[in-house]
Formats: structure tokens, sequence, C-alpha cells
């Protein structure tokens, strides 16, 4: 392995190390006969998949067991049961997120409720951000201009300006990383030497996350949650002036272009307007003067 190949941002690495922020798990005799706890691999992989297309219909575990663990140890990228190489699933995410932003954040909500520990004094919550920012840091293979939409509107925020992040909205910010994964990086593969390092050969039994992503970074990042007003309602994007979604800043520009250039619709420029002065009998029709004397005799 070369250092080009580590770390990578992917959705195995993604999901390992949403997997390290979990809710506590249930020991075996505190469930009944048959029963999960709801947060096997399979059962996180289903409620990540959800977020991209709440009407999917997941099979039964056995079968999903073996592509989830492939999918986050990113041996694969796609294939059966699994939408990430669906072109309509993923086209009609990407419009979601951006047309239908608060439907995506909501989703992305129920999945943090129902798997993710938050506001505890473990920080299981902080830790994740702070893992997922250093991983994204790291990654060279992602430029410092590309930009994440990880406010908390969906604002976008560009790699080199993670550091100025001290709060973060949690559903929104791995929203808008899951969304990049689905959408801009397909190849799941690139991850295979990162997810080895991460989670060393165990010979025959579970291999655990050996990281240390996030560790580093020593500052403060107050991490919170949306209550269920505040997901619920369209929310508006917000456009930032360094950096702004690319289907608005093409917009933006258009804009800009036809009002310097007079070529907008409805726009008509006039130079030299003349005002028209009419009194009585003997009408004078007088020119814009900047400067006029009347001298009465």
């Amino acid at each position: 392995m070369t250092n080009k190949e580590y770390p990578r941002l992917c959705g195995g690495t993604f999901m390992t190390l949403v997997i390290q922020a979990l809710l506590p798990r249930k020991k075996a005799r505190e469930h009944y006969v048959g029963e999960s706890d709801k947060l096997n691999d399979p059962d996180v992989l289903v409620g990540l998949i959800k977020v991209i297309n709440p009407d999917y219909k997941e099979p039964y575990k056995g079968t999903l067991k073996t592509k989830a663990n492939e999918y986050k140890s990113c041996k694969l990228s796609k294939g059966q049961y699994l939408p990430f190489g669906d072109k309509v699933t993923i086209s009609v995410f990407d419009e979601r997120v951006k047309k239908d932003y608060a439907s995506a954040r909501m989703a992305m909500s129920t999945f943090i409720e129902n798997f993710i520990e938050t506001g505890t004094t473990l920080k299981k919550d902080e830790r994740l951000v702070k893992a997922l920012i250093d991983l994204i840091q790291q990654d060279d293979s992602i430029g410092d201009d590309v930009v994440f939409l990880i406010g908390s509107d969906g604002q976008p925020v560009r790699k080199d300006r993670l550091d100025d992040m001290d709060k973060v909205c949690l559903p929104s910010f791995l929203l808008g990383i899951w969304y990049f994964i689905v959408v801009n990086r397909k190849d799941n593969k690139i991850g295979q030497d990162t997810y080895d390092l991460w989670c060393p050969e165990n010979d025959r039994g579970r291999r655990e996350y050996q990281g240390v992503m996030g560790e580093s970074i020593a500052r403060k990042i107050d991490v919170y949650t949306l209550n269920p007003d505040e997901i619920e309602g369209s929310v508006e994007p917000q456009v930032e002036e360094e950096t702004s979604r690319v289907d608005w800043v093409d917009a933006e520009k258009d804009n800009a272009q036809k009002e310097t250039s007079g070529t907008g619709p409805n726009l008509q420029q006039i130079n030299n307007p003349f005002t028209f002065i009419q009194n009585g009998d003997n009408n004078t029709q007088i020119g814009y003067i900047a400067n006029q004397t009347i001298v009465r005799k």
C-alpha cells in the first residue's frame, strides 16, 4: 500500500466509522428468542439505503448479511439488493437533496434516532464528526475546493474550511457526506486499503476497528440534532458568498452576466433621458441639463 491509497472516503469507510457511534448493543441474554437489537451491520446498511430511497424493501436479513459485510469492507460497490449502481435511484436522491432538502434531512434524522448514540458523556456523535472530518482532510484524492453540503440547512462547505467548523448539525452533516459518496464516489473498492488498516484480520473472528481517525482534532465541536418541529417543513437553500451549490452557482453567474450586459428579460438601458416640461399655452420642451438658470425679466 502506498500513501496515495490511504485514507479514502467511500461508502465502506463511512459505514465503518458510523458503526463506531452506534447505540449500545444489547447483551445476548437480554434478547428475546429470535429477536435482534436491530444494530447489526445489515440493519445499518439498510438504514443508510433508506436515506437514499425511503421506499426500499429490505430482503431477508440472511441474504443481506454477506453483502453488508462486503460493502463495509469495500469489496464490492454494487450488486443485487444494493441500489448504489442504479442510475434512477441515485438521480432521484440527487434531486431530492437539491429540491426537497427537508425531506432528505428528515430521513437522515430518522437514521440517527434509530442507530446513533447522541448527547451522552461518551460523545460518540462528536467523535464520529471528528473522524469524518479527519478522513476527508487526509484523503488527498479530494481537492481543497471540493464542497460538501454539510451546513445546518445544506449549505456547502469547502474541504479547506472544515477546520472552521465548531458547531455541527449531525443530520445535515451526515447527509451531506453520504450524498457526496452516493453521487460522486460510486467506486467503493477505493477504500479497501483503508479498511484493512483500520480493521486488521482477526483469523475468522470479527474484524474490530483499530483506527485513530479524529483523535488528533483537539478542538471541541458542538454537535446537535433536530427536534421534530425543526425537521418538518421546507428548507430554502442557504447560499454562501464563497461556496454555493453547483446548481445555483451557474444561475447566479448567468443572472449577473445578464444584468451587466443588459440582455436580461425586460431590461432596457436609456442614456441621456429627456424631461418634458409643459406649462400654459406656450409649451417649452427642455432636455435634461445638469445646471439650468432661468432669468426672469
